[in-house]
């Protein structure tokens, strides 16, 4: 290809240029074309040949330009430079030296904000000292895996540390045994949700029910999955599931059967200043259409679902397996977090779900024999791993929970359609649906099962022919850099402790009231009136008919030998009968208006 330039221009004959340039200026200028709107068809003259016009050579312009810019003169700036610097760091004292900090310790918080928020100085740091923005956290997932199962990058230990903060809340022992048994519950007892955290998680929840019933009347959002049955990590997304009237009172499907319904609620959620900017995520194409987007107060996650019940119904066997295999919740949170920090909690990546662990762990205490599943975590969790990872053929057998079992996948029509590569889980609240049958990557989830088996046998025999017993087992499968949990805790202790909406659980308890004051000592008891009963000294109680009627018997006798001293004996208890002919009385009213009037004559003597 031929390229014009300016040496082909300079080296042509001036005369032949100077006819050129006359040539082409002695063409005419052609008459400007007509600007009506509509012109006619049939007298109107065709559009101009731009073909024939000169066309502008775009590589000749760069090249000029590029000649252009190599043509000046380098600008040098002696400051920016700083060729006037003079070193002094030979200069410096012996002893100055020796309390200089190392090249890759911290450099401390930056005294300089210009140009940015105030807000800014305020938000934590990074290991690196980088200050952290607001949450990055969106609805994707995050997460990805390596081919060998080894633990991401975002989660690895940092050479100056453990990755076991839940060791040193573990009661010492020398038998390895109990000693993994009780890692295993240091670790769930060090991950389980906190107070606060179920508190501000359930604020969330109120927080967007009022803000959906403002515009949708009569809807209920409802939480299933992994924060209604508690077996959450301090990082886990919040599942809900936004219910219309309809849908609850006849089963009849109106959220979420048009896909501008989706779009409408997202677009509706952006405007509440609920979520956090940017972060909203609409799959309104997908089976179950969800939204997803972060909670802007809390930082925390939050999946949204429509007219869908089975994660509630879900609910209800999660709290019967809770009941009926206390160790499950223990289990499930230690291979929540194996996969975890291996990037294979995502189903959406290929990974195994809250649900299908919860799955796998039960269908393990279903098959042991009586009583086993209460003795030893240490065992049953090797017993999880050598089994899903050595011994379970994932090919062709399936897992039924209810009645516990497995069945062969070739038989079932409704599995037979799963490809032979994926993990097959009857739903156990609908027997047609396969729960985890979107797990893609179970081959590498089983072979990381199969790796922690051996790991952890390794890790005990040799802390146990080192002698060492301080050291952690579970260092071995689930050690990590767990700055992500700490951070998240602290953001919500700091909204828990910070929030008008939550100031009537930081009131101090209403203090008991003040003891009564004793009576002082020298202050004696009133004095009885005269003539009357000595104070009953046993405690008030409630007397039976036949106590009453005893009672009454005693005062009639007392009131007698008082008032009718004239009577010979009075017994100490008399009946109403015996007094009336006793005392001579016709009838009870004669009696009583005759004791009357002795009383008031007896009362006037005294007060003379």
């Amino acid at each position: 290809m031929d390229v014009s330039s300016d040496e082909n221009d300079e080296s042509r004959p001036r005369k032949k240029r100077v006819l050129e340039s006359n040539t082409v200026a002695s063409v005419p200028t052609p008459p400007p074309a007509p600007k009506w709107s509509n012109p006619d068809p049939y007298t109107v003259l065709p559009p101009p040949d731009e073909s024939q016009s000169k066309k502008v050579d775009v590589v000749k312009l760069i090249r000029k330009a590029r000649i252009a810019a190599s043509a000046q003169p380098v600008k040098t700036d002696a400051v920016a430079d700083n060729e006037d610097f003079i070193s002094f760091g030979d200069l410096v004292d012996e002893e100055e030296r020796n309390h200089q900090p190392p090249q890759d310790a911290p450099v401390g918080p930056r005294s300089h904000l210009q140009g940015r928020d105030s807000a800014v100085g305020n938000r934590k740091r990074t290991h690196d000292d980088e200050l952290k923005g607001l949450s990055k956290k969106t609805g994707k997932p995050l997460n990805k895996f390596y081919a060998d199962g080894s633990i991401i990058d975002e989660w690895r230990v940092r050479p100056s540390e453990t990755g076991t903060p839940w060791v040193n809340h573990m009661p010492s022992t020398l038998h390895l045994g109990t000693r993994l048994h009780n890692e295993i519950l240091s670790f769930y007892h060090w991950v389980k949700p906190v107070q606060y955290e179920q508190i501000v998680r359930a604020d969330l929840i109120e927080r967007l029910q009022s803000a959906f019933q403002s515009r949708y009347y009569g809807v209920q959002l409802r939480p299933f999955g992994s924060f209604a049955s508690g077996l959450y990590l301090p990082t886990a997304d919040i599942d809900l599931v936004l219910l219309s009237s309809n849908f609850m009172r006849h089963g009849i499907k109106t959220f979420g059967e048009r896909k501008g319904q989706i779009y409408a609620f997202s677009a509706y959620l952006k405007n509440t200043d609920l979520p956090v900017p940017g972060s909203i995520e609409t799959i309104a194409h997908a089976r179950v259409p969800i939204l997803k987007f972060v909670d802007k107060m809390t930082g925390l996650r939050v999946d949204l679902s429509f007219d869908n019940d089975s994660g509630l119904v879900a609910n209800t066997t999660f709290q019967q397996w809770k009941s009926e295999y206390p160790t499950m919740p223990v289990l499930v949170s230690v291979i929540k977090q194996f996969l975890l920090l291996r990037g294979l909690n995502e189903v959406p990546c290929g990974g195994l779900g809250g649900f299908s662990i919860t799955c796998l762990v039960t269908s393990l205490l279903q098959h042991l024999p009586h009583g086993v599943a209460s003795q030893n975590l240490g065992g049953i969790l090797m017993d999880f791993f050598e089994f899903y990872g050595h011994h379970f053929e994932y090919e062709t057998v399936g897992i039924r929970m209810n009645p516990p079992g497995y069945f062969n996948k070739r038989v079932y029509k409704v599995f037979r359609d799963n490809k032979d590569s994926r993990l097959s889980i009857e739903d156990p609240n609908n027997p047609d649906n396969d729960v985890s049958g979107g797990t893609r990557e179970v081959a590498l989830i089983f072979r990381s099962f199969r790796d922690a088996y051996h790991l952890l046998k390794d890790r005990m025999i040799s802390t146990g022919m080192a002698g060492n017993y301080q050291s952690s087992i579970l260092e071995s499968i689930i050690a990590a850099n767990y700055d992500e949990y700490t951070e998240q805790r602290w953001q919500l202790r700091q909204v828990f402790q910070t929030h008008p909406r939550f100031a009537r659980y930081q009131r101090p308890p209403t203090p008991p009231p003040p003891p009564q004051s004793p009576p002082p000592v020298d202050s004696a008891p009133p004095p009885l009136p005269p003539n009357s009963p000595p104070p009953s000294q046993e405690p008030k109680e409630k007397l039976t008919k036949l106590q009453r009627k005893q009672q009454a018997s005693r005062e009639r006798a007392a009131r007698l030998k008082r008032l009718r001293p004239d009577l010979p004996s009075v017994p100490d208890s008399i009946t109403n009968e015996q007094a009336l002919s006793l005392a001579g009385y016709k009838s009870q009213s004669d009696m009583d208006r005759d004791l009357a009037n002795r009383e008031k004559e007896m009362k006037a003597v005294d007060q003379d």
